[in-house]
């Protein structure tokens, strides 16, 4: 039994509520946050110490507990606590790109999706979450450093079951017709562009992520070259305003460019 406090009581029952199987997020008084995934145990959290995950299973969300002294409260990790808590390695796609990425592929339930770039993970997490527990992402990473940590990052989001990461050069993949949408973060898209289109089926949407004009245009050529339709190139800027008591004004720190966003379509 919970307490009005959130805390266990003694003697209560270790079956995992039902509803608690993806992962949890602690969040501290100041906005800290942590992620850990349910029923697994005392597990070392970074910042935190051990932590019973099983007792953590069977709190609500909204409640409070305590841990290594302190008092945090316990709530369901969304797609932003996710992307926010995730290790860093190789610079990630954020979200104002990946949800345009998910827009212009028309990636959602079911859908199969082709990742050329694994990174640290942050797209390959945010498409797993679209394409749901009946679709599938594949993601090639050839750095076997950012393999083992998209892989650990992937894990703690409780994704595993809908990615899989092969540590190859996605020159090498053999599918054909498989899926529904083809993303590519690399420097040089153009270069395995023939490769993997065969894996892609009629209708399927192509994006490609690059940080600069040259490469925009080079792999847009590559793809109308190719027979994609469609063509096009997007950038998303984002800015914050400030509300304050005395009036409302932009935020003098503005998220602008990032990369650009490359589509086509295999017709």
């Amino acid at each position: 039994m919970i307490n009005e406090k959130g805390y266990e009581s003694p003697g209560v029952s270790r079956a995992m509520n039902p509803e608690r199987t993806r992962p949890i997020l602690i969040m501290g008084d100041r906005g800290e946050k942590h992620l850990v995934l349910p029923g697994n145990g005392m597990k070392q959290v970074s910042g935190l110490g051990v932590v019973d995950t099983d007792r953590l299973a069977l709190l609500p969300a909204g409640s409070r507990t305590e841990i290594a002294g302190k008092e945090f409260l316990i709530l369901g990790a969304t797609l932003p606590d996710l992307l926010e808590c995730l290790k860093r390695g190789a610079q990630i796609i954020l979200p104002k790109d990946s949800a345009q990425i998910v827009m212009a592929c028309g990636i959602g339930p079911g859908a199969r999706v082709l990742e050329v770039g694994t990174g640290s993970g942050a797209l390959t997490i945010a498409l797993a979450y679209f394409v749901g527990s009946e679709g599938k992402v594949v993601s090639y990473e050839s750095n076997p450093k950012h393999a083992r940590l998209a892989r650990s990052n992937i894990s703690l989001a409780g994704m595993d079951g809908r990615v899989e990461i092969r540590e190859a050069n996605a020159g090498t993949c053999a599918d054909t017709d498989e899926y529904d949408s083809l993303v590519m973060d690399m420097p040089d898209p153009w270069n395995i562009l023939d490769a993997v289109i065969g894996a892609l089926k009629i209708g399927g949407f192509v994006c490609a992520y690059v940080p600069t004009m040259n490469q925009a245009e080079t792999v847009i050529k590559a793809m109308r070259t190719g027979g994609l339709a469609g063509t096009h190139v997007l950038e998303t800027i984002q800015r914050e305003l400030v509300v304050g008591e005395g009036g409302t004004r932009p935020s003098f720190d503005m998220l602008g460019h990032t990369g650009y966003l490359c589509f086509g379509r295999k017709i």
